[in-house]
C-alpha cells in the first residue's frame, strides 16, 4: 500500500543526522518546523523520548592518522573517544514541565551517584524541540570539556597531571540523530554530540607520541588506533580482533 505524502515525509525524516560546524544554530528554521511538526503530530508526541547529550574528544596523535581512544565505563568492551554525557548545573527542577524522567535500567542507563545530573533522560516527545533548544540556549548546564579528559585520562590511566593540567579544545562540529528507534532502549531517541578536538602543547605532543610504543592487546583500558581501524569499528592485531570501537567514533574523523 502506497504510503501518503506525510508519512512518507516522516519517514524520511525518521533518525536523519544532522552535522553542522561548531559556529552554526544546530537547527535551521526547516529542521525546527519538521522535529515540532513530527513531535507534535504523530504518536511521539505523548511517548518518552530519550535524549542523550554529549561530548566526544578528538585526541589525535600529532603528525599520524591515529588516534586515542579509551575503553567505555558504561559498554565495558568497546573502545570509545574520551568524553561522556554533559551535566546539568542547579538539578532539572525546571524540566518539570516537560514530564522530566531519569534515565533507568529498563529503558536507558541505570542512573547512579557517578550519573547524577547527567543529560541523560527522558521527556515527552512534544516537548523534544524545547529540549534542544534549551541546550543550544547553553543555560544552566556545562560547557567546558576538562571534566572527562581529567577523569578519563588522569585519574583513570595515569596521565601525567602536572603535563595535562592546561588544556585548550577547539570547537569542530555538532552533529544530531533526531527520532531514531532504539531496539536496545525501546524508545525513540535524540542522540546530541559536541565534537571537539584537544590542541596540545608542545610537552603533551612529547606524551601522547609515546603512546605509539605502547602494546596493543586484549582488553587495553586505553589505545592508540589508526583511522582505518575507526572507519571498520574493529582492531586488528596480529590476525586477531582485539578490540571493537563504538560506531558514534565515527564522528571524529567526520564520518556519519
Amino acid at each position: 500500500m502506497a504510503l501518503d505524502p506525510i508519512s512518507t515525509f516522516l519517514l524520511k525524516y525518521a533518525g536523519k543526522v544532522i552535522v553542522k560546524k561548531a559556529a552554526d544554530a544546530l537547527l535551521t528554521k526547516k529542521e525546527s518546523l519538521m522535529i515540532r511538526f513530527k513531535s507534535n503530530f504523530t504518536q511521539i508526541k505523548n511517548q518518552d523520548v530519550r535524549f542523550s547529550i554529549s561530548y566526544l574528544i578528538r585526541i589525535k596523535i600529532p603528525g599520524t592518522s591515529k588516534f586515542l581512544l579509551v575503553r567505555g565505563h558504561r559498554i565495558k568492551d568497546q573502545l570509545q573517544p574520551v568524553g561522556g554525557v554533559y551535566k546539568k548545573i542547579n538539578g532539572f527542577s525546571e524540566f518539570e514541565k516537560w514530564g522530566y524522567k531519569e534515565d533507568c535500567g529498563a529503558k536507558g542507563i541505570k542512573s547512579d551517584d557517578i550519573s547524577k545530573d547527567d543529560l541523560r533522560f527522558r521527556v515527552k516527545g512534544k516537548y523534544a524541540l524545547d529540549v534542544i533548544k534549551w541546550f543550544e540556549s547553553r543555560k544552566d548546564r556545562e560547557t567546558t570539556y576538562d571534566r572527562e579528559f581529567n577523569e578519563e585520562l588522569i585519574e583513570d590511566h595515569g596521565f601525567d597531571k602536572d603535563i595535562f593540567y592546561s588544556k585548550s579544545f577547539r570547537e569542530v562540529q555538532k552533529t544530531m540523530k533526531v527520532f531514531g528507534f532504539s531496539t536496545f532502549h525501546q524508545c525513540y531517541e535524540v542522540l546530541i554530540y559536541d565534537i571537539v578536538e584537544f590542541l596540545p602543547t608542545p610537552e603533551q605532543e612529547v606524551e601522547l607520541k609515546r603512546l605509539l610504543k605502547n602494546p596493543r592487546k586484549l582488553g587495553s583500558d586505553f589505545m592508540v588506533v589508526d583511522i582505518s581501524e575507526i572507519e571498520r569499528l574493529l582492531v586488528i592485531e596480529n590476525e586477531e580482533q582485539i578490540a571493537k570501537i563504538g560506531e558514534h567514533t565515527k564522528y571524529l574523523i567526520n564520518e556519519k
